[in-house]
């Protein structure tokens, strides 16, 4: 039988320039000298073609998972949910990230796979963003219902439905943690030394994303006085940085044929600039959360010690950083422990320290990719790929 993969290549004119749009810019033995990364036309294709690919991918798997195996109803709610239109930052940066370090001799492997790769980044995210919509209690994603919530919805009115709704969107994200796995070794082109190596990058990252997510629920019920700022910002490179920024990266330069010294140069590019968007979708969230209801998915509502908050909590005055204490150490959020911590917030002039401090830290990944030992195409690259983070970073709060 035919992989999901095989079966799920866009096959309309349309689908087949999109899969050609991926690969366009230098396939293998195609040098990158001189090449210039993308414009913002063929950026948008490149969406499409992941949107196209993941799309195709869910309708060949169906008759598989949805009648055979899975109740058709789920799994079309867990494909809608994981399609839903979003920014599809990390199939991106692999792709891009790939077409930066092609060179003479990297592995021949067709669009069709190049897009099966990016797509299992997508398909992890899907997974991360279900239990993790669980975790905070989200009430919407993406502008639409979370997927628990959509469950909840279809249930009977005499069953547990909030309860049964979040146990089924945790299965579904697993079985989407499992797609994303087949999804990558499927991609028959790619040599099969190197789909492990993919694979150990991913699952490598993955792991540290989940011990990311256990400091956060830690962190929830610590002081804030007991927290340093050091602890918070690394709790975001587990949580975000590795698998947004780096783990993209280094596996589109490890399956253009980058040598390992090569890929681990990328740790010190990512690390900034991972820190940069999660702040900035701290800020984001924030700027939203000050201008609307107490219906709008924020951390504050959750009392979460973000970098945000920590920042906060160091310049505010001695009265004022008791009073923001209170508000995060009450038993659940109100309207006037919520509204006094943004007043708070607001006071302390956090907002306008940690703009400065993006700033900073995206100089400091500019920086470090012009201390690496690549050539100009490679660091024009970077660089392009780096203006592109900041662009999704002031576009809306990650995964929203």
């Amino acid at each position: 039988m035919a992989s999901v993969a095989a079966r799920s290549c866009p096959n309309s004119a349309a689908g087949a320039a999109l899969v050609v749009a991926v690969a366009a810019g230098g396939g293998a033995g195609r040098p990158a000298e001189g090449r210039a990364l993308v414009g913002s036309a063929e950026l948008g294709r490149m969406q499409a073609a992941v949107d196209d690919f993941m799309a195709a991918y869910f309708a060949a798997a169906r008759p598989t998972y949805a009648e055979g195996v899975l109740h058709t109803t789920l799994y079309d709610d867990a494909a809608e949910f994981v399609c839903r239109p979003g920014k599809r930052l990390r199939p991106l940066l692999f792709l891009l990230a790939h077409r930066v370090f092609q060179r003479e001799g990297s592995p021949a492997v067709t669009g069709r796979d190049l897009l099966a790769v990016g797509a299992s980044l997508e398909l992890l995210h899907g997974f991360i963003l279900i239990h993790d919509d669980i975790i905070d209690r989200s009430e919407t994603r993406r502008g639409r219902p979370t997927l628990h919530r959509v469950l909840e919805a279809r249930l009977p009115a005499f069953a547990d439905r909030s309860r049964t709704g979040k146990n089924l969107s945790l299965v579904l994200g697993d079985i989407l943690f499992a797609l994303a796995q087949q999804c990558l070794l499927e991609a028959e082109s790619v040599p099969a030394a190197l789909r492990v190596q993919l694979g150990r990058l991913l699952l490598g990252c993955l792991m540290e994303t989940g011990f990311g997510e256990a400091a956060d629920i830690l962190y929830g019920s610590r002081d804030i006085s007991k927290l340093t700022l050091a602890e918070i910002e690394r709790m975001y490179l587990l949580k975000t940085t590795r698998y947004t920024i780096e783990c993209p990266l280094a596996m589109g330069a490890t399956l253009a044929g980058a040598d390992p010294a090569a890929v681990a140069c990328l740790e010190a590019v990512a690390r900034p600039a991972g820190l940069a968007f999660q702040i900035q979708n701290d800020l984001l969230e924030f700027a939203r959360f000050e201008v609307s209801d107490l219906d709008v998915p924020a951390d504050i509502l959750e009392g979460k010690k973000t970098v945000l908050v920590h920042t906060a909590f160091e310049m505010l005055g001695e009265t004022d950083r008791g009073l923001l204490q209170l508000c995060f150490s009450a038993a659940g959020p109100s309207d006037a422990t919520v509204s006094k911590a943004r007043e708070l917030i607001s006071k302390s002039g956090a907002v306008t320290r940690l703009r400065r401090r993006i700033e900073d830290l995206l100089r400091e990944a500019e920086g470090a990719v012009r201390a690496t030992e690549f050539g100009p195409a490679e660091q024009a690259g970077l660089a392009g790929l780096l203006r592109m983070v900041r662009d999704a970073a002031d576009r809306a709060p990650a995964g929203r």
